[in-house]
This record gives structure tokens, C-alpha cells and sequence, in this order.
């Protein structure tokens, strides 16, 4: 008995109402009395109540040609970011002095950023050059120099860049606070999912009802086919593996 193993952050933002949508039609087959356990209920309820509002969100956002290669463009920096992060980390327990001393003036700098991922499109953009021109200046660049971290600024200085080029060129009409709220009805969405799927897991292994493991079964249907997309686009002959799964 397990829950299947996901990288929901994967999942692009249509993939991600079409999962969701899958979990309900799995678990309506069950036949399942939904209504039996309360806190069950009051997730899926909140599930059921942010599903079509995320789908709506997002098709308004889907007419517009731009959007899809935004999406992209904009999980692609938040991870060369992400990568940077944890390249300053490396030196987190560095003996060598020179290297804690960068890695300490580093940390300050990225930890005034950490929260950069969450803002709406423009402000990330405005942040992250701000941040790569922080990293560059002449007090901050020795200790990039140092650490050897130049690729990873230039790698995010250049996705940055990429978006923004995408995102100037975009319909007028295109109105970047709607694009903010779809980004945290998505966060929203799969944090319910989350906390939903691991209480189904936790009870199932406890109780081992027909209950808990007609619903776990209907939640693994949709996670292993949704799995499945996701290794054969990353090119991954097994799947299961993933370093975050939720």
C-alpha cells in the first residue's frame, strides 16, 4: 500500500486542472460515500469548490497566444534560481575561510530574495535583475568569482531575459495580475490536493478500510498516468523516482 510517488511541480498549468479533474472522475467510480468521514469531505469539498475557478482563470489566460510559453519561460527561471540557491549552499560547511566568508555575504544577499518565485511576472522580472546586478557589483562579484558561480548568474540572467523579451511582445490585453492569480490558484489547488492525498494515504495504511483504499486506488490512477507523461518528457524510462515527490 503506497501512494504513488509524483513531481506535481511538473505537471504544466493545464496538465494540472486535467489531473485534478481525473482524481474526481477516479474517485465518483469508487462509489465511495464521500460524506462518511468529515475531514475528507471538507477537503474534497475545497477541491471541488477551486477546480473550476483554476479552469476558468486559466482559460481566459489560454487565449492569449503568449501564455503557455510564459508559463514555461517562468518555471524555467524560478529553477535557475533555485539552482543558484543551492550552488551558494554547497559552501554552507566549507573549511577554507576565503569560502565562508563569500558563502556568508552570499547567503544575506539570496536570503532578501528567497520569496521571488511568488510574485507576479513583472515584479519577478524587476527582482531578478536587481539580483544579478547585486551579485555583479564590484564588493559582490569576487565572491562569485570565487565560488565559481558566474554560470549560474549568467543562466538566470539569460532566462530572465528570455521572459521578458516574451513577455513585452504579448497582447496588450494580456493583464498581468490575471496571470498572477492563476499562479496561486495553482499553488492553491495542489497544496489542498497534497494535504488531501496524504490524510487518504495515512488513514488507508491505519485503518485499511474499503474506504481509505477504494480512495487511495482512485488517487494512484491519476498519479501513475500523470507520472507516466512526465517521464516520457523528461526522457525517463522509470518513473516513481522523482527528488520532490508529492
Amino acid at each position: 500500500m503506497k501512494k504513488y510517488p509524483i513531481n506535481l511541480a511538473g505537471l504544466k498549468y493545464l496538465e494540472t486542472g486535467q489531473f485534478i479533474i481525473r482524481f474526481f472522475r477516479d474517485f465518483e467510480s469508487t462509489g465511495v460515500n464521500v460524506t462518511t468521514d468529515s475531514d475528507f469531505n471538507v477537503l474534497y469539498a475545497s477541491l471541488l469548490q477551486q477546480s473550476p475557478v483554476y479552469d476558468s482563470a486559466l482559460m481566459q489566460i489560454r487565449e492569449k497566444a503568449l501564455s503557455e510559453v510564459l508559463f514555461d519561460q517562468d518555471r524555467k527561471r524560478d529553477k535557475k534560481f533555485f539552482t543558484l540557491r543551492r550552488a551558494i549552499y554547497v559552501y554552507r560547511y566549507s573549511e577554507v575561510e576565503a569560502e565562508q566568508i563569500a558563502y556568508s555575504v552570499l547567503k544575506i544577499i539570496i536570503r532578501a530574495y528567497n520569496n521571488i518565485d511568488k510574485a507576479n511576472y513583472e515584479a519577478e522580472s524587476l527582482a531578478l535583475d536587481n539580483f544579478v546586478a547585486e551579485l555583479r557589483s564590484a564588493e559582490n562579484l569576487p565572491h562569485i568569482q570565487l565560488l565559481n558561480l558566474e554560470v549560474h548568474v549568467n543562466s538566470l540572467e539569460l532566462a530572465n531575459n528570455t521572459f521578458k523579451t516574451t513577455f513585452n511582445t504579448r497582447s496588450a490585453d494580456v493583464l498581468d495580475d490575471t496571470v498572477y492569480d492563476v499562479k496561486m490558484l495553482r499553488k492553491n489547488l495542489l497544496n489542498t490536493y497534497r494535504e488531501l492525498a496524504e490524510y487518504v494515504f495515512v488513514m488507508a495504511k491505519r485503518r485499511n478500510t474499503p474506504y481509505y483504499t477504494k480512495t487511495l486506488d482512485a488517487l494512484n490512477n491519476g498519479r501513475i498516468y500523470f507520472a507516466n507523461i512526465l517521464a516520457k518528457r523528461n526522457g525517463v524510462t522509470k518513473i516513481g523516482n522523482d527528488n520532490n515527490p508529492t
